[in-house]
């Protein structure tokens, strides 16, 4: 046996091989889901299986050139196995593969990270890693070492050919069409392009491409046919967007009774008010990028492959948004969101969406939250009326909902309902105890629909209110288990407290706020207007591409060749922060004030001390020697970055 181990490792090219198609072939399992899947692949997609066996083979090439071969080898499996495992776990928990952008969330999401994986599974997967971790160790020290490991000539000349092979058959690809090096559809994009350079794709296709027919001109040509007028009225009713997240009506699934509607409230608004479908471009997570598309009005689909522009962009940079444009017309912007402020980098992103405020659960009090730790909405009506009363303009408020958030648990034994389910077919009753669960957080997410829809129905300014379900849930779900057909389609209304003459129309998220002004004889903004002039016309997403080129990656000439959105101050929370008095007695400081959360944070002279909440009037700090002239401030802290603040009060002086 280990003369044949060494005889293996000592024919490079046939272990290097064999290791790459093994490898390749067990990532593929994955992603394909199942052997049928992989030979499915395989016959419809030989061009990308080669390419794909061809990058892990490139990967292996390094252990040509060592004598510790072995060890090469399984360092390099070793990575190939973490990025397959990743997927599995992606894949259980979203129904779509592992990418780029979750890398990047990864950064700001360590809490998201706890809601899919159980202490026991975090445990097990760091256990796991440490054992790897010492078996590449001592493979590299005690580990079999080739006796000879040929010509490095040679190794370096097949090295070389792999790199040309895999760059040509990559440009060949994608110039003839037979891989996809931008996709939304994850699905299917990993489906036709094998794992790996799906994953690759997602790394390096950002932004977006410049039109064939791009010029100056083509963007004066279009922008000159845009009428110039804001508004055909006066009035300028309050607007509010909903975001509800993985929002859906559980009717649409097909195999699935109630004895009761779960979602009575959002049915009814469906039957009486403005409404469709709502085309949105992502599964099972993504929100981010359905309310890019809502606020700004571009298509996703024609940035990068899963792409997240609150990343890649809108981080660095301001652009025509929402906020901008009801702002233009006088009124405030807002936005409520019963989750961090750091996730997807909102706290950054918002201010340069142009966003007045920006109240996050680290600035509000008396939360409930559900079974899986998330914020329930019912939170939210109390913050969008406090932003409706807080400023004597019109209002237009983004509210982002968190409630209806994966994970599903599988094993909730806990769950009480009022809501008897049956399900009629095998397929749809694999997943009975996640879509309980999933169905008792839509029920209470109505609760919260119909409570605000009341409130503001006796509210004494015109007020508009649009919802809209973000993305289906990330549960493994077929498009043969919906009545739509489809995993990428939701549901949006438009409620008002006023009457609105409108037909029900399907949309595109990035439709819906345009759509939305026309209802109102609105027409603020170069993009909006685009929407509202073109979106019957053949040319209409040559002429959408051609602005968001401009606008993110041109001149600006859509705005005569500036960036007319200055971001402006962003005032953290609705509710003001401040220090009342101080009190000191046996090394203990208690800090009376308003409107102190669990997030609350003492600074003593500028450096942070462990705090305690009492109540959101107290906070105290024990242990601590304070003297005349001390200077006391209150932060809110980030909670995915808990080691930096979002805002502090002034400083206080004892």
């Amino acid at each position: 046996m280990e003369k044949t181990k060494k005889n293996f490792l000592e024919r490079p090219y046939l272990s290097l091989s064999v290791i790459s198609l093994v490898i390749y072939i067990a990532t593929e399992l994955i992603n394909q889901r199942g052997i049928a899947g992989v030979f499915k692949y395989i016959i419809s997609s030989p061009y990308a299986f080669v390419l794909n066996l061809a990058i892990v083979m490139l990967t292996m090439c390094v252990g040509l050139f060592f004598k510790r071969r072995l060890f090469c080898y399984v360092a390099v499996t070793v990575f190939w196995t973490i990025m397959a495992v990743i997927n599995l776990i992606v894949l259980i928990q979203r129904n779509t593969q592992f990418n780029c952008s979750d890398i990047l969330i990864f950064r700001y999401g360590i809490f998201i990270t706890s809601k899919y994986l159980s202490l026991f599974h975090a445990i097990l997967i760091a256990v796991g890693l440490v054992a790897v971790a010492f078996a590449v160790v001592f493979l590299f020290r005690k580990g079999y070492r080739c006796r000879d490991i040929g010509s490095l000539k040679v190794h370096g000349i097949v090295t070389g050919a792999l790199v040309v092979i895999v760059v040509a058959m990559g440009l060949i690809g994608n110039l003839t069409g037979l891989l996809m090096p931008r996709f939304t559809n994850i699905t299917e994009g990993y489906s036709k392009n094998g794992f790996i350079y799906a994953f690759f794709c997602s790394v390096a296709e950002t932004g977006v491409d410049q039109p064939e027919e791009f010029s100056p001109d083509s963007v004066e040509g279009i922008i000159s046919r845009l009428p110039e007028e804001d508004a055909k009225t006066d009035e300028r009713p309050n607007v509010v967007f909903v975001q509800l997240e993985t929002f859906i009506d559980p009717n649409e699934l097909v195999g699935v009774e109630f004895d009761t509607d779960p979602v009575p409230n959002f049915n009814r608004l469906i039957d009486q008010y403005p409404s469709g479908y709502l085309d949105v471009s992502v599964l099972g997570g993504g929100t981010a990028n359905t309310e890019f598309e809502v606020m700004t009005g571009m298509n996703i689909n024609h940035f990068g492959t899963i792409e997240y522009p609150y990343e890649s962009f809108l981080d660095e940079n301001s652009c025509e948004s929402m906020a901008y444009n009801y702002k233009a017309l006088g009124y405030s912007a807002h936005a409520i969101h019963n989750f961090s402020a750091g996730f997807y980098r909102r706290n950054i992103v918002f201010q340069n969406l142009g966003f007045d405020t920006f109240t996050t659960f680290e600035y509000m009090t008396d939360l409930e939250y559900n079974e899986m730790g998330w914020a329930k909405d019912t939170i939210l009506e109390r913050y969008i009326m406090t932003a409706l009363e807080s400023t004597d303009t019109p209002d237009y408020i983004h509210t982002i909902s968190v409630q209806g958030h994966g994970s599903y648990p599988t094993d909730f034994a806990d769950l009480e309902s009022d809501i008897n389910t049956t399900y009629l077919t095998e397929d749809i009753n694999e997943h009975r105890e996640q879509l309980d669960y999933y169905i008792s957080q839509l029920s209470e997410m109505d609760d919260f629909v119909g409570s605000l829809v009341n409130t503001l129905a006796g509210y004494d300014e015109p007020t508009v209110v649009v919802f809209y379900g973000d993305h289906l849930p990330g549960i493994a779900l077929t498009e043969e288990m919906l009545a739509t057909g489809s995993l990428y389609r939701t549901e949006y209304v438009i409620w008002s407290n006023f009457e609105i003459e409108a037909e029900d129309r399907d949309l595109a998220t990035y439709q819906l706020a345009a759509h939305t002004q026309s209802l109102i004889g609105l027409s603020s903004g170069k993009i909006t207007k685009l929407h509202q002039t073109f979106m019957d016309d053949e040319k209409y997403e040559d002429y959408l591409i051609t602005l968001e080129y401009d606008i993110t990656q041109g001149d600006m000439l859509t705005y005569g060749g500036e960036n007319p959105f200055e971001p402006g101050e962003m005032t953290f929370g609705l509710d003001r922060i401040y220090i009342n008095e101080l009190s000191y007695e046996d090394k203990t400081l208690y800090i009376s004030g308003e409107n102190f959360n669990e997030h609350s944070a003492v600074y003593v002279n500028g450096s942070r001390k462990t705090t305690e909440y009492i109540d959101k009037n107290t906070l105290m700090v024990k242990g601590i020697k304070l003297k005349e002239g001390t200077k006391v401030s209150v932060a809110q802290m980030s909670y995915q970055m808990p080691w930096s603040y979002l805002s502090m009060t002034e400083e206080y002086e004892y």
